[in-house]
């Protein structure tokens, strides 16, 4: 039996294919003439690059093009025009169909007139002359983009910013004040790509690096560079982090970094102190007995009799406000004003505490961050007074900041070994990806958010850094392929 409902649906159907009828009148001769083939659409490359660079490496100003499609191909480069000082640029003329698109106005072999499917991105390389290939990946975007049809006046411009010479990035560090009595002045070191001294026309989106200070920037500046250059994974993006912490004020620890559990936690959380002697040492003088090694139990020794809990934490907010407000200044001073300090083109990643401030920072911001990491991440924070953890950003921070919110994307990792029970942090990565894909339509697996369980490494700064390769690609991933497919260069 037809329901009221199928009854309403069929003859809103019938309603609307009459409508076209109307609309579009066919005589009964008329047939249709297969799908519409789109003609004279536009795109034109521009390419900037100081061609003094060119002639202090003894070469002319000529620049060359290749590429997969619209008259291009990889072994054949095809000269630029140059129309200013320092700019090239190239006009497509192009022909759309549901094969794909071609170049309209050449003629010749078949590269020229090959087919670029549908399903493939149009990608180029810049050249020099005798045979300098750009560094890193190629450029690439998918056709049709808006605006290509000859209805409007220009055509769709994209800018190209490429180097060959450079294949090394180099760090630099800054002192950066703050009116926050406990930030106070810190040391903030910063990574500049391959490309920035050499192509002084482009300028690069930012990452809010978490513990990434100068020292250790020393260490893995040549592995940041392999991930733009050797491997072609990532777009070039400037990394500025810090590692100046200091000890606490009138604490016994001895722990030189003691106040990084205050910046790098987002709220207070709880301390335990020996009434008599330290936890790590003596067990608060003996109070806890020599066998309890595990931490839970510890802190229940501390609860029922051996210390008494003291407020610890809850900076994080103010450190990402310092770093919004007076590092991302003084770094793009120090840059000449080359950085994009748009939401679109910003990024926060860390390990450990970091990579709970990472999440944090990602999830309360949509308006600051538009891409965040998150390794390895304390998302058990913090510790409360009665010795269990709070688990703050699950139970927290991810139910009150629902709803709409601008587009971003999201790598979180753990390992296997970290699989404590107190911790719980495999449990809690898990969590947390599954409940920003449940409360964000924005958030969609593989899309704009990816989770891995890492196998076999333990908690810790060099481990998370030894993945960065896992998601430098995801936060600002390169827009076409590692190298030219004929030549391996890249």
């Amino acid at each position: 039996m037809r329901s009221q409902d199928d009854e309403t649906m069929s003859t809103a159907s019938m309603i609307l294919f009459v409508t076209w009828l109307v609309s579009a009148p066919m005589s009964c001769e008329a047939q249709f003439m297969g799908p519409y083939i789109r003609t004279n659409l536009s795109l034109t490359v521009i390419v900037k690059y100081p061609e003094q660079q060119l002639t202090d490496h003894g070469l002319g100003t000529d620049l060359f093009i290749v590429g997969n499609g619209l008259g291009l191909s990889w072994s054949s480069p095809e000269k630029l025009e140059k129309i200013s000082m320092d700019t090239w640029h190239k006009n497509f003329l192009i022909e759309g169909s549901p094969y794909g698109h071609r170049c309209q106005d050449c003629d010749g072999d078949d590269n020229a007139t090959a087919v670029l499917p549908l399903d493939r991105k149009f990608e180029f390389r810049i050249n020099t002359e005798a045979g300098y290939d750009m560094v890193g990946a190629n450029y690439g975007l998918r056709l049709p983009v808006s605006k290509m049809s000859s209805y409007f006046d220009a055509a769709p411009t994209r800018y190209v910013y490429p180097h060959f010479f450079t294949f090394e990035g180099t760090s630099s560090s800054l002192n950066v004040s703050s009116d926050d009595d406990m930030i106070a002045t810190r040391n903030w070191g910063f990574y500049l790509p391959p490309s920035f001294h050499e192509n002084t026309y482009k300028r690069y989106p930012i990452v809010l690096a978490f513990d990434l200070g100068s020292s250790v920037l020393t260490l893995v500046r040549s592995y940041i560079d392999d991930l733009t250059v050797k491997y072609a994974l990532a777009e070039e993006a400037v990394f500025i982090g810090s590692e100046d912490y200091r000890p606490l004020p009138n604490s016994t620890s001895g722990d030189p970094a003691g106040d990084r559990i205050y910046l790098l936690t987002p709220t207070v959380g709880v301390d335990w102190v020996c009434y008599d002697g330290d936890m790590y040492l003596d067990g608060c003088n003996g109070c806890i007995p020599p066998n309890v090694t595990d931490m839970h139990d510890r802190l229940i020794h501390m609860r029922d009799g051996c210390g008494y809990p003291q407020d610890i934490g809850g900076k994080g907010d103010a450190y990402v406000d310092y770093w919004i407000d007076r590092v991302v200044p003084a770094v793009n001073a120090f840059a000449s004003g080359r950085l994009l300090t748009d939401r679109y083109h910003t990024a926060v990643g860390g390990c450990s505490l970091g990579g709970l401030m990472g999440c944090h920072a990602l999830w309360t911001r949509p308006d600051t961050f538009y891409a965040g990491a998150c390794q390895s991440s304390s998302f058990w924070w913090p510790t409360t007074v009665d010795a269990e953890n709070g688990f703050d950003f699950l139970n927290v921070t991810l139910r009150n900041h629902t709803g709409p919110r601008e587009p971003q994307r999201v790598y979180i990792d753990v390992t296997d070994l970290e699989d404590d029970p107190y911790y719980r942090q495999v449990d809690a990565a898990l969590l947390a990806a599954d409940t920003m894909v449940a409360q964000s339509p924005q958030f969609v697996w593989d899309a704009t958010v990816t989770l891995a369980v890492v196998i076999g490494q333990v908690h810790g700064g060099f481990e998370c850094l030894s993945r960065l390769w896992l998601y430098d690609g995801k936060l600002f991933p390169a827009q076409g392929g590692p190298r030219n497919p004929l030549t391996g260069q890249s």
